[in-house]
């Protein structure tokens, strides 16, 4: 399996794997408000995430780890502030709206990319991210009132959350997705949590709330993230970020596996764009690799008779190692 392939595998499974997340806050949140559920909901998905890392047999050993304490506490203070204007939009207005603007944390995922980390993409994939980001909008927006503040805060959320996803793209190749992972929900859960007792918003779950979020945090922030950074580490961000921008679909399966809700024909059409522009995203750009492009010639120039063959002194489009070997 190519690394490529493996990447967007593993993203895809990200986004079914954060879908699980609309379901079961859903379910906790009938009786925690917003900012007494997200510090429970982050320290539980730490608690896997600690628990993932001390029982595998190769891990990071922590002397290493307290050299890479900048970026782990970068990206544990950029997901918490992201997820506190998430859930205080969501306290503000109605949470469809701030569904549906969240979305620019796509935007932001490949300007960040294509300014920051010179990563370059085809005009096709750019036109496949736009019908990506559209038939996302078709499936998530379920009309509201419009609240400029609202607006502002899910603009800010989605800007957090592209710049968590890019700190974890700087250094996923050099520390574990686990680790990172960790970071960015332990920074979440102390600093939510900080504010909801501040405020006095922290109260004690139901039993029944407590296995929504055991089991919710495990696919959510914990197995979701993961691999998406594992996705990262062989994908573009941009490409990662609007793959993983096909959850609502998974959300829609959930919701009618469990609940029996059925999609309606605007959502099943938005859902079938956002299949078209992740198909674009993807698409080969039809050229034949270097390595087989030379096979092919020098399968072409054994088949004709010795005086038809040119030497051998340079290579029209080749690589510096093609032409030196054919200088020798």
């Amino acid at each position: 399996m190519s690394p490529k392939l493996r990447g967007i595998l593993y993203t895809v499974g990200s986004a079914a794997s954060l879908s699980v997340t609309f379901i079961a806050s859903k379910q906790a949140m009938a009786e925690l408000t917003p900012l007494a559920f997200a510090p429970l909901w982050f320290a539980i998905a730490s608690l896997w995430g600690l628990g993932y890392y001390f029982f595998q047999p190769a891990k990071i050993p922590l002397s290493k780890l307290r050299l890479n304490w900048k970026p782990l506490l970068l990206i544990g203070l950029s997901g918490s502030i992201g997820n506190f204007f998430f859930f205080t939009a969501i306290s503000m207005g109605d949470p469809t709206v701030v569904a549906f603007f969240a979305r620019a944390t796509t935007i932001f995922a490949l300007l960040m990319g294509v300014v920051w980390l010179r990563e370059r993409m085809t005009p096709l994939q750019w036109a496949g991210g736009l019908v990506a980001l559209t038939g996302a909008g078709l499936m998530t927006y379920q009309g509201g009132n419009l609240i400029w503040a609202v607006l502002a805060i899910s603009l800010l959320t989605s800007f957090f959350h592209a710049l968590t996803s890019y700190i974890a793209k700087r250094n996923v190749s050099r520390i574990e997705p686990a680790v990172l992972n960790i970071a960015r929900t332990g920074g979440a859960a102390i600093f939510i949590g900080a504010i909801a007792l501040l405020l006095g918003d922290l109260t004690r779950p139901s039993l029944e709330a407590v296995l929504w979020m055991v089991g919710g945090a495990f696919f959510g922030p914990f197995l979701s993230y993961i691999l998406f950074y594992k996705g990262m580490a062989t994908l573009e961000i941009g490409q990662a970020a609007i793959i993983r921008a096909s959850q609502p679909l998974f959300v829609a399966l959930y919701s009618f596996v469990l609940f029996g809700s059925l999609i309606t024909g605007r959502q099943f059409i938005g859902g079938m764009v956002i299949l078209l522009g992740i198909v674009f995203i993807l698409w080969p750009r039809g050229q034949i690799r270097r390595p087989e492009a030379n096979a092919v010639l020098s399968k072409f120039r054994s088949s004709l008779p010795p005086k038809l063959v040119p030497p051998l002194t340079s290579v029209a489009r080749g690589n510096t190692e093609n032409v030196v070997s054919g200088q020798d």
